[in-house]
């Protein structure tokens, strides 16, 4: 009985869509059918073909270091390396006596000896030289003054090795010149110097007082005015 009520209906349904068609064809009015239902969905197809390879895309940045690994745990210990070939033999050095073990230095002071000679020996410091290969390097330093006197005008102080004065290099000497009459003035002074062939031994190193070089005559002199007059005297290696 279902069966034969949508026969019907599909009967009358066509008609409608003919009438339809009719009235396209001829311009006047026929009968319209409805719209039908939407039909149940179809079966599906079989799987289609694989697709062609798609083109290769660009190459990616280069990613970030990663973070340090930790140390590896320590290796084995090698094998013991072969006896190295023995060295040659090397040159024999011994220490010579001539060679100073340790600094050799004097120091003499005298304080305020205020000495008024124009001529002679004002200090004397003695030392023991070790070598007669080293040289002496000697320091005096005070104050001194010469004071013009007429035509007397030039002092003049020098250092001598056992009352001989040095020759190689040369002299160690100062000269004070002054052409004011009554100038009592009393300088802060050095006489400094290094001397070479001293043989070795006592060896009494003087500050002396006396004429200047060849020109000038004597003024009156006066050496370590209230204050500490001091000689250095060192052996040195050449």
């Amino acid at each position: 009985m279902a069966k034969l009520l949508c026969s019907h209906i599909s009967l009358v349904c066509l008609l409608f869509c003919l009438s339809d068609v009719v009235t396209q064809l001829t311009g006047e009015t026929a009968l319209q059918c409805p719209t039908g239902r939407d039909g149940r969905d179809g079966q599906p197809g079989p799987p289609g073909l694989n697709g062609r390879d798609g083109i290769p895309g660009a190459a990616g940045r280069d990613g970030k270091d990663g973070a340090p690994g930790r140390d590896g745990a320590a290796g084995l210990n090698g094998n013991k390396g072969d006896t190295g070939l023995q060295g040659a033999a090397g040159i024999p050095v011994t220490c010579p006596p001539c060679q100073l073990s340790k600094r050799s230095i004097t120091h003499c002071t005298w304080d305020a000896y205020n000495d008024g000679r124009d001529y002679g020996v004002i200090h004397q410091c003695s030392v023991i030289k070790q070598r007669g290969q080293t040289a002496i390097l000697v320091r005096w330093t005070g104050n001194l003054r010469s004071i013009s006197n007429g035509a007397k005008t030039c002092s003049r102080w020098w250092i001598t090795f056992n009352g001989v004065e040095c020759v190689d290099p040369a002299k160690i000497d100062v000269q004070m010149y002054t052409n004011t009459a009554g100038h009592n003035f009393h300088a802060p002074s050095i006489v400094e110097g290094i001397c070479y062939n001293i043989e070795e031994g006592s060896v009494n190193v003087q500050l002396n007082v006396g004429d200047c070089r060849p020109g000038d005559e004597h003024g009156d002199a006066y050496t370590g005015w209230n204050s500490v007059s001091r000689m250095i005297i060192e052996e040195i290696e050449l």
